[in-house]
């Protein structure tokens, strides 16, 4: 199958935490998955609707992970499943990072 993706995905499965930019929203523990240039794909334990804001804390601290260094920042909710996974009863959410995860376009 070809891909058709614009930005290759990097692996990385840093611990993290979610805060959903809601009415009395609670950090929610997750872990990014992978991530490109300018998305994260989230796993965590609620679901979000499309267009959700979030703010997103990486916990790692892995030498090298442009991830690491996102800080608190926002991004929006592109696709969350509407059930969870059976191996893990968590949530995968497609995160569009405002402003990008990274300054630097991957080579």
């Amino acid at each position: 199958m070809l891909e058709k993706r614009k930005w290759p995905r990097f692996a990385c499965l840093e611990p993290c935490d979610m805060l959903p930019a809601a009415n009395n929203p609670a950090k929610r523990p997750s872990r990014v998955l992978n991530y490109c240039y300018n998305g994260l794909l989230l796993e965590t334990n609620i679901p979000l609707g499309a267009g959700q804001y979030v703010k997103v804390d990486v916990q790692g601290s892995a030498l090298g992970n442009k991830v690491t260094g996102i800080g608190k920042r926002v991004g929006r909710v592109r696709w969350c499943l509407v059930r969870p996974e059976q191996s893990s009863d968590c949530f995968e959410m497609g995160i569009e990072m405002l402003g990008g995860v990274s300054d630097e376009v991957p080579g």
